[in-house]
C-alpha cells in the first residue's frame, strides 16, 4: 500500500426546514457555504450533511413521508418519499451543486458522486474531478430505526469511505 495524503471538507449544517432561496434574510446563512468552502484550499473530498431539511414538526409532513407518494398512493417499497419531499431534497442538491460551482477555483471542478436523502437528512459528496479516475467502491448505506424500522424519526446515513487507486 502507498499512502497520500487527501484534503476533506466535512459539513454539517441544521438547515431548520429552510429552502435555499430563504437563506438570503440572514447574512450568516447567506454566507455560511461560501465560508466554509474558502476555509480549506483545494479540498479532494467534500462531504455535505444537511439536518432537518423538512418540517420535522409537521404532523402533515410526516404523515406524508411514512404513507404516501406525491400522488396519494401508498409508500413504494423502494422507500419512496412524497413528491414534496422529494423536491425539498432535489432543490438543496441543486442548490448545492451551484454553488460548489460558484466558489471553488475556476480551474477545479467537482463532481457528486454520491448523494442520500432520508427523512430531514441529506447527505451529498464531491470528489475533485483529478481524484476520480481511482475512486471506486463508493457504498452507501442507510438505517430507519423509528416505528419498527418503517419510519425514519431516528435514522443514519453512511457513506463507505471510498478506494483511492487501491488504498482504503
Amino acid at each position: 500500500s502507498t499512502f497520500r495524503p487527501l484534503k476533506v471538507l466535512i459539513v454539517t449544517w441544521n438547515i431548520d426546514a429552510a429552502k435555499p432561496d430563504m437563506l438570503t434574510g440572514n447574512e450568516g446563512n447567506a454566507t455560511f457555504i461560501e465560508k466554509v468552502l474558502a476555509s480549506v484550499d483545494r479540498p479532494d473530498i467534500m462531504v455535505f450533511g444537511f439536518q432537518e431539511l423538512i418540517d420535522l414538526e409537521s404532523r402533515r409532513m410526516a404523515a406524508k413521508t411514512v404513507l404516501y407518494t406525491g400522488t396519494g398512493k401508498k409508500k413504494t417499497n423502494d422507500g419512496g418519499l412524497s413528491e414534496k419531499v422529494t423536491k425539498a431534497y432535489r432543490r438543496w442538491h441543486d442548490w448545492l451543486v451551484t454553488q460548489v460551482k460558484l466558489h471553488m477555483p475556476t480551474d477545479e471542478s467537482y463532481t457528486v458522486v454520491s448523494s442520500e436523502s432520508m427523512v430531514g437528512l441529506f447527505s451529498c459528496v464531491f470528489v475533485r474531478n483529478q481524484e476520480q479516475t481511482g475512486l471506486k467502491d463508493v457504498a452507501i448505506s442507510s438505517v430507519k430505526r423509528g416505528m419498527g424500522g418503517f419510519y425514519g424519526n431516528k435514522v443514519r446515513i453512511t457513506i463507505s469511505p471510498a478506494t483511492f487507486d487501491g488504498v482504503r
